[in-house]
Parts: structure tokens; C-alpha cells; sequence
């Protein structure tokens, strides 16, 4: 658990090509944005993303790749594409990709070890209530379990 602070302002182009900013364009939703700067933290971000949609079925979820170097931006489409390629298309819409700099919303949201996959439950205000990383194991879960009932019954 983090200290409740304001998500940090993340901007990205969405698998479905919209422009995509996270928290201001989902202000009164409680939200879960996944992060990962490694194709190897996909098992990790699936692990809490399966369980939140358990949770809260119809609440959204995000996924947000880092690609933190700014060269693989000319790549982008051909990165993009590979990623539609392996993901449902009705997830395209939540599946916003960085790329640029990350160091400020890494350090605002306690990022320290860009192998592992990182959650954070949003409250309607875009505040952070809730952060877990690495695999959903069963006190993360529960301790999630806990922040979406506490931000959900408001």
C-alpha cells in the first residue's frame, strides 16, 4: 500500500488509436491501470487483471506498456501492431502504450524494479488507493479485495 496520492498524469495512444490520458479522461471511475515496462510482466499484469475483473465486472482496466526510449517511438506502429496481434480486440480501447520518458511517474508511483508488474486501484478522483506488484498472490489479492470494497460502496 502507497500513501494515497494523485496518479501522475500519463499520456498514450490506445490499441484502437485513440489518445488516451490517464486519470483525467476516466474522472469519477474507479479504475485499475496495470504497468510494465517488460514483455515479461504480462503473467504478472494478468494475474491481477483476471482477479479485479472477477471483482468488479464492469469497472474498467487498463493496461499501460512503457516503452521508455524514445528511438522504438518510430517503431511504434509495428510495436503496436504486434501487440493487437496477441490481445482481443474488444480490449483494445484499455491497452494504452507509453512511450518517452517514464522517470517522473516512476518515482510519484514507488517504481523501482521495471522487471516486475505493477496495479493501481483509482478511486473516482484518480487518487492511488491501492498498489500491488509482481504476481497477485493471496494476501495481495485480499488486501485488493479490500480497497475495491472500501472505494466502490462510497
Amino acid at each position: 500500500m502507497i500513501e494515497e496520492k494523485k496518479f501522475p498524469k500519463i499520456e498514450g495512444e490506445s490499441l484502437s488509436g485513440k489518445e488516451v490520458t490517464l486519470p483525467d479522461d476516466t474522472e469519477g471511475e474507479v479504475i485499475l491501470v496495470a504497468v510494465a515496462f517488460k514483455r515479461e510482466a504480462q503473467g504478472m499484469i494478468d494475474s491481477w487483471m483476471n482477479y479485479f475483473e472477477e471483482l468488479c465486472e464492469g469497472k474498467e482496466a487498463y493496461e499501460l506498456p512503457v516503452i521508455e526510449s524514445s528511438f522504438w517511438k518510430v517503431f511504434s506502429g509495428f510495436i503496436d501492431s504486434g501487440m493487437k496481434s496477441g490481445i482481443p480486440e474488444e480490449k483494445h480501447d484499455s491497452v494504452v502504450t507509453h512511450y518517452g520518458d517514464a522517470s517522473d511517474f516512476k518515482e510519484t508511483l514507488g517504481i523501482e524494479d521495471k522487471r516486475l508488474g505493477y496495479v493501481f486501484l483509482l478511486d473516482e478522483n484518480g487518487r492511488v488507493v491501492f498498489k500491488g506488484e509482481g504476481y497477485a498472490d493471496e494476501g495481495g489479492k485480499e488486501e485488493l479485495l479490500k480497497h475495491v470494497k472500501m472505494v466502490c460502496e462510497q
